[in-house]
């Protein structure tokens, strides 16, 4: 009796050692679970949408006569603009394609200014130079990079398979790429503190910045573009 009554204590520590270590388990599951599921691959057809670029080569997307664009400053290292994205997707479904906005994206590296945040923005530029046509549908395939796993020395390569593009294409056009330095002095000039902040112009205007706030949601969106249409 007096053996299993100093087990007893053991036993229990054990159970709950053994409770806490499935808990944790589960608990860190949850949590990638989550960050995986706060993005979701858009289905938009850019190809049914007029695509171009303003004067100084911002990327934008949308009927040239629309009477409003909305201008988003971002990086797709930004954990936050990889959750916008299912409200910019949103936007470009409700509003763009129907030729109601634009949307501008502008290349902004916060996250690592001189690392890979600069190098998603060249590889996303340097698809469009390799393939005309082929910036938006690049544009998304970084965006699915970014969120499933950090970006590393693999990522270029990654992303030249599905983009079906020679790798060492992409690394040659890389030190032609030079939208994002373009598209970061307009960001200091407009004294964007972060990403993802969003703007908007009407016709060939100065961007200005939105009413409700840097990250305005798809119905805060649609109340200011129906006030332009």
């Amino acid at each position: 009796m007096t053996q299993k009554t100093k087990g007893s204590p053991q036993r229990a520590r054990l159970i709950l050692g053994a409770v806490v270590l499935v808990a944790v388990v589960i608990a860190a599951a949850l949590v990638l679970i989550s960050s995986q599921s706060s993005f979701s691959a858009t289905t938009v057809d850019y190809s049914q949408i007029p695509q171009g670029r303003q004067d100084d080569g911002g990327f934008v997307l949308g009927d040239p006569t629309a009477p409003i664009t909305i201008v988003a400053f971002e990086d797709f290292l930004c954990g936050h603009c990889q959750r916008y994205k299912s409200t910019v997707d949103k936007l470009i479904s409700d509003y763009v394609a129907k030729g109601k906005a634009r949307f501008e994206y502008r290349f902004t590296p916060v996250v690592e200014p001189q690392g890979y945040s600069r190098t998603a923005a060249e590889l996303n530029e340097c698809a469009e130079i390799l393939r005309p046509g082929s910036f938006w549908n690049a544009h998304d395939r970084l965006y699915e990079l970014a969120s499933a796993r950090r970006f590393n020395d693999s990522s270029a390569r990654s992303f030249a398979e599905m983009m079906d593009i020679p790798y060492a294409d992409l690394l040659a056009c890389s030190s032609d790429a030079t939208q994002v330095d373009i598209d970061s002095r307009l960001a200091t000039q407009l004294e964007v503190r972060g990403t993802p902040t969003v703007f908007f112009r009407i016709g060939d205007g100065v961007p200005q910045l939105s009413p409700f706030s840097n990250q305005p949601t798809i119905e805060q969106l649609g109340t200011l573009i129906e006030q332009f249409s």
